[in-house]
């Protein structure tokens, strides 16, 4: 690949890929959850993916702890980004979880640090965010071919182990692999517990 890749290319390589049910292009459920599989994409995955040569390290999003872990606002702005560009749609659907909690509570932290006038929505549902036609082919004609066999197989299982459990849980691995991103964590106690 003659251009190095960027954190949006991650969020758009993460939809592509296969997760917890072997599907190619399976859709990403809730803004946290993505949040935080491209923090840990950064710290565990990236090395063995060797996108270090593919992506300048400035490039990878900067987080912070924040009151549900690691959290990015370049992340969301991706996201605005490839929704608009049409490489990415949203749906939603109606949840009554925990998990709907924890959505609205990031989603307000973002806007009250973009400058946006802050519209805080407690939902009853949870957004999921998938791969468009256009977004499929800009990875089967752009990218497929500069990844091996090996790096899709070390990317499909990320995305199934991190797509195949519940919130709660991928939320207490990072907690507990990653004290120093729950520092300022509302919910550590019930986390780790």
């Amino acid at each position: 690949m003659a251009n190095k890749l960027s954190s949006k290319d991650l969020i758009v390589l993460l939809l592509y890929s296969k997760g917890h049910n072997n599907r190619l292009c399976e859709p990403i459920e809730g803004k946290t959850r993505l949040m935080k599989m491209m923090f840990l994409f950064d710290k565990e995955i990236r090395r063995s993916f060797n996108l270090d040569k593919k992506i300048p390290e400035s490039a990878f999003p900067n987080f912070e702890p924040y009151d549900y872990g690691p959290f990015s606002s370049q992340v969301y702005a991706d996201l605005e980004f490839l929704v608009d560009m049409g490489f990415v749609s949203v749906t939603k659907k109606e949840c009554s979880s925990e998990e709907c909690v924890l959505e609205s509570k990031e989603y307000e932290y973002w806007q009250a640090n973009s400058g946006e006038e802050a519209v805080v929505e407690y939902v009853d549902e949870i957004t999921t965010f998938s791969l468009t036609k256009l977004g499929r082919d800009f990875v089967e004609k752009k990218q497929l071919g500069d990844f091996t066999q090996n790096q899709w197989d070390i990317l499909n299982k990320f995305k199934a182990r991190c797509t195949g459990i519940a919130l709660k849980a991928l939320l207490r691995y990072v907690y507990n692999k990653y004290p120093e991103m729950a520092t300022n964590s509302k919910i550590l106690e019930e986390i780790i517990k």
